[in-house]
């Protein structure tokens, strides 16, 4: 065996030997990035239960919002003020991470739908066009317009039908 054979072996070798490591790399990457996507929607799912759980004690401010919003009082109003702002500023953390990559699709959609029942009274939606120029990024304030323009969930008839049995749509 010559030496110019030797060479073009160990050639060869070095090439199988990279590519085997651009393979490995890329499952790494991959491996990763649903992790990073696990770990996002983790995240987001303990922020919603969070905001449960905070809601439950604004629960008749949140009535009142909806149903008769001119007969909330000062720290209500306050009180409902603070929780939608917490509430879209994890809507606008959510739409960042959809943006990047590690939100998908069909998680971002059910971000749009927290939007639209979020904004889905005269109040909230007092809220919204008062707060979001000062509040949000423009970007966001123009994703939440374009969910807006798909269409309201009006919150009352919502939970209208719920405490009277109905399914949401039933004739």
């Amino acid at each position: 065996m010559n030496w110019e054979a030797i060479g073009a072996i160990g050639e060869v070798a070095g090439a199988i030997g990279v590519i085997a490591t651009l393979l490995y790399l890329a499952a790494q990457i991959r491996q990763n990035t649903r992790a990073m996507r696990g770990a996002t929607q983790d995240a987001i799912t303990e922020r919603k239960q969070y905001e449960l759980r905070w809601s439950s004690d604004i629960a008749a401010a949140w009535r009142k919002s909806v149903m008769e919003p001119e007969k909330l009082t000062e720290e209500e109003s306050w009180q409902m003020t603070e929780w939608m702002t917490s509430a879209f500023i994890a809507r606008q953390n959510e739409y960042f991470q959809f943006k990047q990559g590690l939100l998908g699709e069909e998680g971002w959609d059910a971000s749009k739908m927290v939007i639209r029942i979020c904004l889905g009274n005269r109040w909230s939606l007092n809220w919204w066009r008062a707060l979001a120029p000062v509040a949000f990024t423009e970007s966001f304030v123009a994703v939440v317009e374009q969910v807006l323009a798909e269409g309201e969930v009006e919150y009352a008839s919502v939970v209208a039908d719920i405490e009277g049995g109905g399914a949401v749509g039933d004739a």
